[in-house]
């Protein structure tokens, strides 16, 4: 008898976890099938145990400064990592799980149709199928090393006590991490690099950095350098390796692998369920869905990105997609990540290589150096950089951060760039001092400067008192000029709205600015008649309306009984004007007001407004008549 379900999600690991409580929080009937404990790669050999490692290993480097002598007993170390792992596993369980209304089967599921699994000779049946049978370490055919002892990220930390010395195959985020983390703890390391860098994705310049930073504290690195044979004898694990064209050893007690990660695709027998898939990858579209309608894929086993935070974010969307009739694309717009080296890199979008690789030359880039952080140099040796680069608006297409707090840092860019937030509005936002954050209120305010001199009328200022212009404009923008000093100021006044509208049967008074024309204006030069109306008041609004709409450059705000406001904005520095309309019911006439927010001199551009809009709006009304 098969056990049925809405849901069965396939691999209890980070992209798995999220979809299965997804699921139940949307009131499915879900199962849950790993052939280990849930929790997977993150909880038992990667995010947990690394960076607890990583936070004893830095309380040790800085207990060392003040105690040169200090040995750390390494089996204490991996016990507290393990106590860690069982702390966080605790609230995942599969005691957890069944409280959340989610089935856990321990076992290994294989297709036997495209919506069952067999699991443990049982058959399960399923209306739609989440698979997130996630990654495992990436072995090299090396000569010799299937004979040699050495470790992944998942069986280091099952180990007893550290090796005193070790090896390590790979600079990248594993490989590094790991490499200053034993370091810190008193064993000798040597990194080997295929690339002529470590962390090859990040920031050349803060890799750099960080690079150096690992060498000053111990950590032999080889550079493109590739592993050429592995050869144990007794506990020292000898790693040739080649090197400008010549072979040298490198030897250590252990040898660690850290060349990232393949996707576990065999062994389910996907190909009963139509399923398409590579060596690298299960195939999905921008929905998550495989080829196999029905079946959803997510996580490590799919990329592009293997992230634990990237994992839960496709749990969630390809769930939603599973149980909604509405698809969400996947969106890889707005990437992050995080090295968690002392200091940290943190990266967010695009390098700048990237961003001028697609923008061209048109992209800002701030920097913007740790030293002149307050709060960074009250901890000794610091270093660090931020690099942010923006458009040429101010909004955000990329950054990289190297630093202590670059993690958290970058979280808050994350936020403004998804958001779609100009990074010159931070220039505004308080932030506590000392923090680290102020970095991002300093460059926020050398974006706010710049996007003001960005402007049009700002960059012609600048042209001819630098000389540039020809002498016949330099009197037309000097007199502009000095009429209308402190334009950044009047741009930003702009943005503000006055108190618009009608009270007691008649506009409100005229906001205090020269700048406007009103059919009920004092002025004798300010003044402009109103618009009689014949037939009905609905005829005549709707006349004014599509008038309005027809109109360039005009946005209709507000629609009342008798009442009209609509906004003109400029077309180059969208300066906004205010237009309303009032309808006089006992004069059968429509009043009317066009009011710039700002200045001291239109050009006549309000009237010269008036005159067309009546116009028009005289045209509308007589073909209306006509028809």
């Amino acid at each position: 008898m098969a056990k049925k379900y809405d849901i069965a999600v396939i691999g209890a690991g980070a992209a798995g976890l999220t979809a299965a409580f997804t699921g139940a929080g949307f009131s499915k009937k879900v199962v849950l099938i790993d052939k280990n404990l849930p929790g997977g790669e993150c909880t038992w050999s990667g995010c947990i145990p690394s960076k607890s490692l990583i936070n004893i290993a830095e309380e040790v480097h800085h207990a060392k400064k003040y105690t040169p002598d200090l040995k750390v007993d390494t089996s204490a170390v991996l016990k507290d990592i393990q106590d860690i792992i069982q702390k966080v596993y605790s609230g995942e369980s599969p005691e957890v799980l069944k409280k959340s209304g989610i089935d856990f089967i321990n076992g290994y599921a294989k297709f036997v149709d495209p919506h069952a699994v067999e699991v443990n000779g049982e058959r399960i049946e399923a209306k739609k199928i989440i698979l997130s049978t996630g990654s495992s370490p990436m072995v090299p055919p090396i000569k010799g090393l299937d004979k040699v002892s050495y470790l992944t990220n998942e069986t280091i930390f099952k180990q007893k006590s550290f090796p005193e010395s070790m090896t390590i195959l790979g600079g990248g985020a594993i490989g590094v991490e790991m490499a200053q983390a034993l370091n810190r703890l008193g064993i000798k390391v040597t990194l080997v690099e295929k690339f002529e860098r470590i962390l090859p994705k990040d920031e050349e310049e803060l890799v750099l950095m960080i690079q150096q930073r690992l060498v000053d504290e111990g950590v032999a690195i080889h550079t493109s350098a590739t592993a050429v044979k592995a050869n144990q004898e007794g506990s020292r694990i000898d790693l040739v390796i080649e090197k400008d064209g010549k072979e040298m050893t490198v030897s250590g007690e252990g040898l660690l692998v850290a060349l990232g990660r393949k996707a576990n695709v065999t062994g389910y027998d996907l190909e009963k369920a139509g399923v398409q898939y590579d060596s690298k990858s299960i195939q999905v579209d921008e929905h998550l869905e495989t080829t196999a309608k029905g079946i959803y894929a997510i996580g490590d086993v799919v990329g592009p990105y293997q992230l634990s935070h990237m994992a839960n974010v496709q749990g969630i969307t390809a769930t939603q997609n599973a149980i909604l009739p509405i698809n969400k694309k996947m969106d890889y717009e707005h990437v992050t990540w995080c090295t968690y080296t002392d200091p940290e890199l943190g990266r967010s979008g695009l390098s700048e290589e990237e961003a001028r690789e697609k923008h061209g030359d048109s992209i800002r880039v701030y920097e913007h150096e740790y030293a002149d952080l307050d709060r960074a140099n009250t901890k000794k040796d610091s270093i660090g950089k931020v690099k942010i680069i923006l458009d040429k608006k101010g909004y955000i297409l990329g950054a990289s951060i190297l630093g202590d707090r670059a993690g958290e840092i970058i979280s808050q860019i994350q936020t403004i760039k998804s958001l779609n937030i100009n990074m010159g509005k931070l220039s505004g936002v308080i932030h506590p001092y000392p923090t680290y954050s102020e970095v991002l209120v300093k460059i926020g305010k050398k974006v706010y400067v710049d996007n003001l001199l960005n402007q049009p009328i700002v960059k012609t200022f600048n042209k001819a008192k630098a000389g540039e212009l020809p002498a016949k404009k330099i009197g037309i923008y000097g007199t502009v000029a000095a009429a209308g000093i402190g334009i950044a100021n009047m741009a930003i006044k702009n943005n503000a709205q006055p108190k618009l509208g009608v009270e007691n049967g008649r506009l409100k008074p005229v906001p205090s600015t020269p700048n406007a024309v009103s059919s009920q204006s004092t002025k004798a030069d300010k003044l402009v008649p109103a618009w009689p109306y014949n037939g009905r008041k609905e005829e005549a609004k709707k006349n004014l309306i599509g008038m309005l709409k027809g109109y360039e450059g005009v946005s209709i705000v507000q629609v009342q009984e008798n009442y009209v406001h609509a906004i003109a904005k400029s077309k180059g520095l969208k300066f906004k004007d205010d237009i309303e309309f009032y309808f006089n019911d006992a004069a059968r006439q429509i009043e009317f007001r066009s009011a710039s927010r700002v200045g001291y001199s239109d050009a006549g551009v309000n009237r010269k407004r008036y005159n067309e809009m009546r116009n028009r709006y005289i045209g509308i009304s007589t073909h209306t008549r006509n028809a």
